[in-house]
């Protein structure tokens, strides 16, 4: 299954930017991407396992439940 590195629009819309088959890769263009962002721009780059794009996209929208305790204190 592919790794696949979105940019994610202020209005919610994810714009697919690559997908990679090695997570040192989509990790790496992750960090790439987040650097060259500039702090007032209001867009996100997130990256999602997934078995197709679809449901790559379908993950990074469902709100996850806190893990743990303090997760959700700090939330």
């Amino acid at each position: 299954m592919p790794y696949f590195v979105f940019r994610i629009l202020p209005d919610k819309k994810f714009s697919l930017v690559k997908s990679c088959d090695q997570y040192k890769e989509a990790k790496d263009l992750c960090r790439e991407l987040r650097i060259a962002e500039s702090p007032d721009n209001p867009t996100a780059v997130r990256m999602a396992f997934a078995e197709d794009e679809a449901k790559a996209k379908r993950l990074l929208m469902d709100k996850r439940q806190p893990s743990s305790p303090l997760e959700e204190w700090e939330a």
